[in-house]
């Protein structure tokens, strides 16, 4: 129990091993060469002289078999030890290879001195074949102890055939040999390990004095290297004054003549006839002698800057060592001075864009606060999120991000008049300060033209973007009369506006800290929702007008909290998708509705719909995938839905994205066309397969005909494009007679059903005679 013990920690401590510790002890299965040629020699002369002596055929061939795995490993290290420098396998490659031809070799001869035992009674070759199998493990066990594991297995592969020969043969003799080998073995894998601790003991200690003896050098390299690569000069005087330390940087600092500044030189000697006159920064004009010999006898430890001529500073910083000795830095600070002033604009401004930094805005609010007091005044702020920016940046790439930044500042100074200001006070965070307010309405005016002039597209690498943003106003003081509660108030606002379905404005109202303080409730239960087993997914048909049969049914995703009862996706949709948790839930989505419908007939597909949040995320195609694997749903079966909005996001990863999924087999909907952007070079460009009709026009079909002309237009340039057209919203028998007089293909409303449960879709697919009646 104590070997197995020792055994187990040794591999533990081998996992812990550094990788190059591994790779010397994997070199020394290899290395010395000259051995490893020597045994498998010796092994295929002994298994010769055995096949021959013994005639058994058995013998020729575990001789054979022995000559072909010793020329094998021999053929293996040769091209280990002459490829080493440039070695492109792993060492634990190089270490299987040499498990594999030493436990082959191991027990060949093994199995040599196994037959030669229970086969001959030849005392000669039972000597020779056993003497060979436990001379190879003995030396094996201190050839190979770096790699215990090795060396006991081909330890225990040369011997224990033999003892197991000597065990079948029976006989006290033969059975006492069989116990010693047994005893051998373990005496031999003690030894092993004790030596392997002795071998990793060694190398790792000459590792660590290596790396030590390099730390060391390095140090003193790096010493060196800095000391002549200083931005500063340096130089060191004994208590006498005499000159023991420089470097480069203060011989170019000080002017000094390099021929002249040697060890032992005084400070007279060096600087008396170095420079011309200079003005001291606090003092009358000296010379460059005089200035240093006051930091020198003055301070004991400080600093002084000192004016050259050409309108050059310079600083001298001295400090005293324990021992009295003098180390003086000189500095040339020129350049520092003609940036303080740059600096000090620069601090106020972002440099990305040239808006107003953060610290900057809080100066201005304070400002505007102050003034609104003396003069009983208001003023608002706007604090303006851009609502796409995140998927530009993502998949356009950080510099495209930055050129957006730069083009949203652009336009956010054509709206900055008079006392107001915009800053940007982080990533994609902007606000506008808008002072003097003359009434409390031209607050949402600006807010409103805020969002119209964001709302249009901007040209990012040749390509027209549309990112849009939603603001948040609040007004001081009505709202608050400090700047944190101020900026707190519009964040509040800026949410409602989110919430609002963005690309829009919202002034603060008190209740909507209750709402948000609502929001945040949402986020928290939305965080365990899907691991208490909340969510369940509904589904609605969408029926073939032209059969009346059941196409493909629609998951619609639903949420039964204990408490809230259900929660409207209204509410929870918009909250998953800004905290990122609409990834989680959409997966699990997608796997729930291709199990389902794994159980329907097989013209019946499923539509799953997708966030724009999950289109753009980069393993949408792995998880599609999975969930198809794991369902079993054929490809052609599921079709994903998205909105005109991941158009928007970025041309190229949304072709890239439908190219991915239709290469699947996948079907891919725009959903809700006619809310958005809708435009036919977007349909031209993006190769969706089916064109869904949003139902805001199906309501007024019976009473506008101009929705019917935008209809009969619609499902035209659909079938121009080869796309099937879906209607969503059918629900009177009228609507769907013009809506299959203008050749629509699909229907969807509760005219043929509401959203149901699993159990009941199975139904109404395996018997559709609602929607034969009413679509046929």
């Amino acid at each position: 129990m104590s070997l197995l013990r020792h055994v187990a920690a040794i591999e533990a401590e081998d996992r812990a091993l550094a990788t190059d510790v591994k790779r010397a002890l994997v070199d020394g299965l290899y290395t010395p060469f000259k051995s490893l040629v020597v045994g498998a020699v010796s092994g295929a002369i002994i298994a010769g002289a055995a096949a021959f002596r013994s005639g058994d055929p058995s013998f020729a061939c575990v001789a054979a078999a022995i000559v072909i795995v010793g020329a094998s490993r021999i053929a293996i290290a040769r091209i280990y030890i002459r490829s080493r420098p440039e070695v492109s396998l792993t060492y634990k490659t190089w270490e299987l290879f040499y498990a594999v031809g030493g436990f082959a070799f191991a027990a060949l001869l093994g199995l040599c001195a196994f037959l030669a035992i229970t086969r001959s009674n030849d005392v000669a070759l039972q000597v020779i074949t056993a003497s060979t199998a436990i001379g190879y493990g003995a030396g094996i066990s201190g050839r190979n102890a770096g790699r215990p594991f090795l060396a006991i297995g081909q330890l225990l592969l040369s011997s224990l055939p033999l003892s197991l020969g000597m065990f079948l043969v029976g006989g006290g003799s033969h059975m006492a040999l069989g116990v010693v080998i047994i005893l051998f073995a373990y005496g031999m894998i003690d030894i092993t390990l004790s030596i392997r601790e002795t071998v990793v003991t060694a190398l790792v200690t000459t590792r660590e004095k290596a790396a030590l003896a390099e730390s060391f050098k390095a140090q003193a390299d790096l010493f060196d290297i800095a000391l002549n690569n200083m931005s500063h000069g340096l130089c060191m005087f004994d208590t006498r004054g005499r000159l023991k330390v420089w470097n480069r940087r203060f011989l170019e600092i000080s002017g000094l003549d390099p021929a002249r500044v040697v060890v032992g030189a005084s400070a007279r000697a060096l600087f008396g006839e170095s420079l011309a006159e200079i003005e001291m920064a606090n003092g009358p004009r000296r010379t460059n002698l005089g200035a240093f010999e006051q930091a020198n006898a003055a301070l004991a430890d400080g600093s002084l800057v000192v004016k050259l001529p050409g309108d050059r500073f310079i600083s001298l910083v001295q400090r005293r060592t324990a021992e009295a000795e003098a180390v003086v830095i000189y500095e040339d600070i020129t350049e520092r001075k003609r940036d303080e002033a740059r600096i000090n604009q620069m601090a106020r401004y972002d440099e990305l864009t040239g808006l107003y930094n953060r610290s900057s805005f809080r100066q201005q609010i304070d400002e505007s606060l102050g003034v609104a007091r003396r003069h009983s005044g208001h003023f608002a702020i706007h604090l303006l999120d851009l609502d796409r920016f995140k998927a530009i940046n993502d998949t356009k790439g950080h510099p495209a991000g930055d050129r957006l930044l730069q083009l949203v500042a652009d336009r956010l100074r054509t709206v900055v008049h008079g006392a107001n200001s915009a800053s940007r006070i982080g990533g994609d965070e902007f606000v506008i300060i808008q002072n003097g307010l003359g009434s409390l309405d031209e607050a949402g005016v600006l807010a409103h033209g805020i969002v119209r002039l964001l709302e249009e597209p901007f040209e990012i690498d040749g390509s027209p973007v549309r990112i849009g943003a939603s603001v948040g106003t609040a007004l001081a003081p009505i709202h608050a009369d400090d700047g944190d509660r101020l900026l707190k108030c519009a964040d509040i606002a800026l949410y409602a506006a989110k919430a609002d379905g963005r690309s829009t404005y919202r002034i603060f109202q008190p209740e909507m800290e209750a709402e948000t303080q609502a929001r945040h409730a949402i986020e928290a239960d939305l965080r365990t929702a899907l691991a208490n087993d909340e969510f369940e997914l509904l589904y609605q048909p969408l029926i073939d007008l032209g059969t009346g049969r059941v196409a493909r049914c629609e998951a619609l995703l639903r949420w039964k909290h204990p408490t809230r009862g259900y929660v409207s996706p209204l509410d929870f949709i918009h909250v998953a998708e800004e905290t990122g948790l609409i990834l989680p839930i959409g997966d699990w989505v997608l796997n729930e509705a291709c199990r389902e419908a794994r159980n329907w007939p097989d013209e019946v597909g499923v539509a799953v719909n997708l966030s724009p949040v999950q289109f753009n995320n980069p393993s949408l195609s792995l998880q599609v995938v999975s969930a198809l694997q794991r369902s079993g749903l054929p490809a052609q079966r599921l079709e994903l839905e998205v909105t005109e909005s991941v158009t928007l996001d970025g041309n190229e990863h949304t072709l890239t994205t439908i190219d991915q999924l239709q290469s699947l087999g996948i079907h891919l909907s725009l959903d809700d066309f006619g809310t958005g952007y809708s435009s036919l070079s977007y349909l031209k460009k993006f190769p969706f397969d089916t064109l869904k009709i949003d139902r805001s026009f199906v309501n007024e079909l019976s009473e506008a005909a101009d929705s019917v002309a935008i209809v009969r237009a619609v499902v035209g340039m659909g079938k121009s494009l080869g796309m099937t057209i879906v209607v969503e919203g059918v629900e009177t028998e009228e609507q769907l007679a013009i809506l299959k007089a203008e050749g629509c293909d699909l229907g969807q409303g509760y005219l043929f059903s509401r959203p149901i449960s699993a159990g009941a879709i199975r139904t109404i697919i395996s018997d559709g005679s609602a929607m034969i009646r009413s679509a046929a």
